[in-house]
């Protein structure tokens, strides 16, 4: 363990023990103590601890974990759901043991896990707040010193003398976070809890936790909000069935995650039974070659773009422009950016859509847009060999910054196209990532130098749609 190391997780391995049935409990302890009886190498022995071993089997949860974090730094843990996130956590904050491995930890340990744990539901707020405290080390001055900065941040009200019994899940999250960051811990630790308050106090909390981090405090956040991660992890740890695949930078790690969600649903349609891949007869807008479409040599190059794809389809061309058909990376506030994109099909392949995203400095997400939300329904299915060109136009009503473009394809079945509409959980169900190019060019969006009305058009990130009225209303004679 470094000198500057808060948390050392050692080749943590975590499994249980799954019994075939309630006897088995007690059968196969006694069969296995039966064994030991008997000399090592005796077939009684071995026969005894064989039946003791048919009686269970044993599921491991986490498998050879191994990660530091510093003081003051804040690290996420993300993963589809079963795959170790939170009983890594309860191994760190010491409420369950590793089956091998080790885990060292200085200093005072805060965890959010479970959502009212810790809490006695008897017990009113104030009651266990001091409960809480007493847990966690401080005595019942310090409490007393404390107690208003708690009641203060839950915000609660006059809840705070009511049985905790009556809150909703919101209160108890806004007084468990309020106690666990008041007693100066060394080491915080959030699993999913924040996720059940609302916006206002999610936003307090992450500025509390952005607070303590500045204080040299480790943060651990284990969380499905990939926006969260990016904006407030420094770095990210991606569990995949127990163990870790991937540990680095937030950006990356989010990517990898993503990636890691789609190689599921790319299993399950290349299960499907195949249809015959023919390509569908497009509208007379759609099959009209693309208006200014750039030539080649105006393409950015895109061998050293990292590319993320499962091999159904490549890009071959990216042009960034304005309005006029020149290449540019450089516009004013308010003008229109225009994408052209390319990919090549190696597979046949059901609706394809394209779309590209702006992210600002910190890789969020500033816009990103599909082209079905265009209205763009067809083809049904491409057929292998096919180009899917695209162009999509977008007004750059942003905060003056420089930001970065993605590019890249997706599929949905076809059969979504029969629905009057697609939901949003349709879609990301049926969602396949075919291929994905990150940071493909820089777009600088300036100041703009016309100044009528004002020569800002908006203040804040984006400028949504918006209609100003005023009036005056004379004072009274």
């Amino acid at each position: 363990m470094s000198e500057d190391s808060v948390i050392s997780v050692q080749a943590v391995s975590k499994a249980y023990r799954i019994w075939d049935s309630p006897s088995s409990r007690l059968t196969a302890p006694s069969l296995a103590t039966m064994g030991q009886l008997f000399p090592g190498e005796s077939g009684a022995r071995r026969w005894l601890e064989a039946k003791a071993q048919q009686s269970y089997r044993d599921f491991w949860a986490l498998r050879d974990v191994s990660f530091e974090v510093r003081r003051g730094e804040s690290v996420g843990i993300i993963g589809r759901n079963g795959s170790g996130k939170s009983t890594l956590l309860q191994i760190i904050a010491g409420t369950l043991q590793p089956t091998s491995g080790a885990v060292k930890v200085q200093g005072r340990v805060a965890a959010l896990l479970e959502l009212g744990s810790g809490f006695n539901q008897e017990f009113t707020g104030r009651e266990n707040v001091y409960l809480n405290g007493a847990v966690l080390g401080l005595s019942r001055a310090e409490i007393d010193q404390r107690f208003d900065q708690i009641a203060a941040f839950a915000d609660i009200g006059d809840f705070i003398d009511q049985p905790v019994k009556t809150y909703s899940s919101g209160m108890f999250v806004r007084l468990a976070f309020a106690v666990q960051t008041a007693v100066e811990p060394q080491v915080l630790i959030v699993d999913e809890a924040l996720s059940v308050g609302d916006v206002f106090f999610q936003q307090r909390c992450y500025e509390r936790m952005r607070q303590l981090t500045d204080t040299g405090v480790c943060v651990v956040l284990a969380t499905h909000d990939m926006g969260s991660v990016q904006r407030f992890c420094q770095n990210t740890l991606v569990f995949r069935r127990g163990a870790v695949a991937f540990q680095g930078p937030s950006a990356q790690a989010t990517k990898l995650y993503f990636q890691i969600e789609q190689q599921e649903k790319v299993a399950s349609f290349a299960a499907k039974p195949a249809k015959p891949a023919a390509p569908s007869p497009l509208p007379a807008t759609a099959t009209t070659p693309i208006i200014s479409w750039p030539a080649q040599e105006t393409m950015l190059p895109l061998q050293d773009i990292p590319v993320i794809g499962n091999g159904w389809a490549r890009c071959t061309a990216v042009a960034a422009c304005n309005t006029a058909g020149e290449v540019t990376g450089h516009f004013a506030q308010g003008e229109t950016l225009v994408v052209f994109y390319e990919f090549e099909i190696l597979q046949d392949m059901e609706f394809c859509l394209g779309s590209i995203t702006l992210r600002d400095k910190t890789t969020q997400a500033v816009h990103s847009k599909i082209t079905l939300q265009d209205g763009i329904r067809e083809p049904a299915r491409v057929a292998r060999g096919s180009r899917l060109r695209f162009r999509q136009d977008t007004v750059l009503n942003l905060a003056c910054a420089d930001y970065t473009l993605d590019v890249s394809l997706d599929m949905i079945a076809a059969d979504l196209l029969d629905e009057p509409g697609i939901s949003y959980e349709a879609f990301m169900a049926a969602q396949l990532r075919i291929c994905e190019l990150h940071a493909v060019t820089r777009v600088a969006v300036r100041i703009r130098e016309e100044t009528s009305p004002f020569q800002l058009l908006h203040f804040g990130v984006a400028g949504l749609p918006s209609r100003s009225m005023i009036e005056v209303i004379p004072p009274a004679i």
